[in-house]
């Protein structure tokens, strides 16, 4: 047993220090500093070597770890380890998105840069060394990663030459703001400014004059890997037909409570023109920090969840992530930061007045902050292992952030009937996007047709559900995972009422819940139950 612990303990660490090596953008994010001045070898034979070292680990794991000799909780890393490696293999083997993949290359240059720029682990004269290295990295970087390109989705050439449309933008930002500090570095700073600017336009050009008429590649994963992602990353049992069906049930109740809800609202109206209505934000109420201030008040005062004290901002998003992100977005702490803050991330406001029955900014905070995904995060960085720490299951970050906003509501956080018919609505745009998810990743719908499904049934507006549609594209399973999620996590709860009887408390159950970490809820079960101490 001591044997089988050491050695796992071993290959856990090395995948950890290797990855973050590997990838040294992730590395950053991690908190995790000793690769700041690099970006990744995105090149074929970086890709390679990536996966000969993970089939390698693979094997090693295979032959001297005995899965029955460890104790719960290496267990459940052991089986998040080989969903990690087995997960990784499968993209950089088999569907092998990043060699189709422009966005993700754009997403390394300005991310490695922002990154260093946003958070503060350390003096600005240090990171500026940092952000200088990685400024000059992108033209060899970018032409790395631009040989190995093979033919490409025209969605994603597109959203690549969205996210180069405010990439100048955001790097001559963070050039002024280095000069601002440092004038006596203005020569160094101007000129790196301009090499990263002129290997994004030149990447820009590629894309429009060489890798765009040569669009043909296909975005969608394919049954067989749909359904290999769902039961290696998510650990669902079910296929990626039945979890269609499954939502598209979802769907058809939500919009009745949707229907139902709006009638509260306004009965004098159609339902649709007032559910459409209330999707728009509000200009005028409580700004979303203040409402995340009130919101972490109220989760302490009402015993929710247990409240850490990780720091939370709230900026605008560069105009090169807004093609990427959905509204708000959310900038995780750093899991090894000696000093970790979440950040939330906004889009600007709709111009158009705020009539009455509008949604604030309440469910926002609720999803985005306490007790969603900035409460869960602050939880899960401080969670056990190096290896779970990293651990980022959407189906339990994304599945809670919904289970949050349900849970705000219920208790009053967000009385009014606009908030209620705001939640049903985002239910129901999450439940259209599961929907739409494996249906494109299985080759049952196209970009067009699902933003036709989710503007229809999600009711969301065209722009909002093309966006959602493209975003869909590049993060198979993510939304469904969200579904599926809230529904595990609700059973969860129920099954730890029937456990524990009147030793239940709803602190306690998301207290253990959320401090197994960002793992599936399938993964977490067996910790789950030894931390309420129930059989």
């Amino acid at each position: 047993m001591l044997e089988t612990v050491s050695n796992f303990n071993a290959l856990s660490e090395e995948f950890v220090e290797k990855s973050l090596r590997l990838w040294p953008v992730a590395a950053t994010a991690a908190g995790i500093h000793d690769y700041d001045d690099r970006l990744p070898d995105d090149s074929a034979e970086g890709f390679e070597l990536r996966g000969a070292w993970l089939r390698d680990l693979e094997q090693r794991l295979a032959a001297t770890v005995v899965w029955e000799e460890l104790p719960t909780e290496q267990r459940v890393d052991y089986a998040l380890l080989r969903s990690r490696i087995s997960v990784l293999r499968a993209d950089l083997e088999e569907t092998r998105s990043h060699a189709r993949d422009p966005v993700r290359c754009l997403r390394t240059v300005l991310e490695g840069v922002g990154l260093l720029v946003a958070r503060p682990f350390s003096p600005l004269e240090e990171r500026k060394e940092a952000i200088l290295a990685r400024l000059m990295a992108a033209p060899g970087y970018l032409a790395g990663a631009r040989a190995g390109l093979e033919p490409m989705p025209a969605v994603w050439i597109g959203m690549a030459l969205d996210v180069t449309d405010g990439a100048p933008g955001f790097v001559q930002e963070v050039a002024r703001g280095l000069l601002q500090a440092f004038p006596a570095d203005a020569e160094r700073i101007e000129h790196a400014g301009a090499v990263a600017n002129t290997a994004i336009a030149e990447f820009r050009d590629a894309l429009e004059r060489d890798l765009g008429p040569r669009a043909g590649g296909d975005f969608a994963l394919g049954q067989r890997w749909l359904d290999f992602r769902l039961e290696r990353e998510h650990m669902l049992p079910l296929k990626n037909e039945a979890l269609e069906h499954w939502g598209r049930q979802h769907v058809e109740a939500l919009r009745r409570a949707v229907e139902e809800e709006a009638g509260r609202v306004d009965p004098s109206r159609p339902w649709r023109e007032v559910a459409e209505e209330a999707r728009r934000p509000a200009e005028a109420g409580p700004s979303l920090a203040a409402e995340l201030e009130r919101a972490q008040r109220f989760v302490a005062e009402r015993r929710l969840a247990p409240v850490h004290d990780v720091p939370l901002a709230v900026a605008p998003a560069h105009a090169w992530q807004r093609p990427l992100l959905a509204d708000p977005a959310y900038l995780a702490p750093a899991p090894f930061e000696a000093e970790p803050a979440g950040l939330v991330l906004t889009m600007p406001p709709a111009p158009a007045p705020a009539p009455p029955g509008r949604r604030g900014a309440a469910l926002d905070a609720a999803r985005a902050g306490w007790p969603g995904r900035h409460l869960q995060r602050g939880l899960a960085i401080r969670c056990g292992s190096r290896l779970r720490r990293l651990a980022d299951s959407g189906t339990l970050t994304e599945g809670w952030a919904l289970y949050a906003e349900e849970l705000m509501v219920g208790e009053g956080f967000c009385s009014g009937a606009a908030d209620r018919l705001g939640l049903v609505l985002d239910l129901l745009g999450a439940a259209a996007c599961a929907v739409a998810d494996t249906a494109l990743h299985a080759g049952r719908m196209s970009v067009t047709q699902a933003t036709e499904y989710v503007a229809e049934e999600g009711l969301l507006d065209r722009a909002s559900a093309l966006a959602a549609a493209k975003r869909l594209t590049l993060e198979p399973t993510r939304a469904i995972g969200a579904l599926v999620g809230r529904m595990q996590i609700l059973e969860l709860r129920e099954e730890a009422r029937k456990r524990m009887g009147p030793r239940y408390d709803r602190l306690d159950f998301h207290g253990a819940l959320l401090a197994c970490g960002a793992l599936a809820p399938a993964l977490l079960r067996e910790e789950l139950w030894e931390r309420l101490g129930v059989s």
